[in-house]
Parts: structure tokens; C-alpha cells; sequence
């Protein structure tokens, strides 16, 4: 008896490693674009210069309080993930004095350009006093 065990045993293992072998794997998005998206969590209107890589040309936005914007780069070819560097800078000081700063930001590897699936970053406050802002990663 308890060799028709063994056999029944070994005859469903191995029907069971036929059809995972035979099932389809699992479907992965195809990424085709690297996406960075930012909340401006701040009570200011801010106007942000940013390029894509070494770029010498800056474009402009105003990011009023509250506003999220997103931007993306489209990869040279489907599932590339890889993505030159996107570059901000903006007045950091709330104060009437200027303080410009730059910062070299990551775009996360997506199948659509959406915010929801940007590497995500926040401009808030540093600080109690509210006078400078910076930009924070965003968990998720």
C-alpha cells in the first residue's frame, strides 16, 4: 500500500512541474519613460527652472501652493530604464533675498506618464520659520 502511495505521489508532482512549466509567465508593464513628480506643499507660488540631463536649455514653470506637475523623459527603447539626471532649481529663501538652489533629482522607470508613477519629491518648509524651502523624497 504504501508503494501505490509513493507512485500517486510522484505522478502528481510531476503533472503539477508540467503546468507551471507550461503556464505563462507573469506580464510585466513595459516601461518607456522615466517620470520625477513634485508637490509643491508649500503656502508659496514657486517658479522652477529643471532640464533633462546636460542640457543647456532650462525651461521654466510657476508652481503655485498646493499644485503637483509631473515631467518625463521617454527611453530610447522600451525597458531601457535608464535616464539622464533631472535638474532643478528655485528660489529657496521666502525672504526678499535670494537663494537659488540646485538640485539633481532621479526619474523613476514607468510604462505611462502619470504623477502617480513618478519618483516622487514635495517642496516644503525647512523649518519652523518657514523662510526656506527645500525639496523631500516622497515614500511610495
Amino acid at each position: 500500500m504504501a508503494s501505490t502511495f509513493t507512485r500517486r505521489q510522484a505522478l502528481a508532482g510531476s503533472c503539477m512541474g508540467a503546468a507551471l512549466f507550461l503556464a505563462p509567465g507573469v506580464a510585466h508593464a513595459v516601461t518607456r519613460f522615466a517620470v520625477v513628480s513634485i508637490a509643491n506643499e508649500t503656502q508659496s507660488n514657486l517658479l522652477l527652472a529643471y532640464r533633462w540631463g546636460d542640457s543647456e536649455n532650462w525651461q521654466q514653470i510657476n508652481l503655485g501652493p498646493g499644485a503637483r506637475h509631473w515631467w518625463s523623459h521617454k527611453f530610447s527603447k522600451p525597458n531601457e530604464n535608464r535616464a539622464p539626471h533631472f535638474y532643478i532649481r528655485f528660489d529657496a529663501d521666502t525672504s526678499n533675498k535670494r537663494y537659488i538652489e540646485p538640485w539633481k533629482l532621479t526619474g523613476r522607470a514607468a510604462e505611462e506618464e502619470r504623477f502617480e508613477l513618478g519618483n516622487k519629491y514635495a517642496l516644503r518648509y525647512d523649518g519652523p520659520s518657514r523662510r526656506y524651502i527645500e525639496i523631500f523624497d516622497v515614500p511610495g
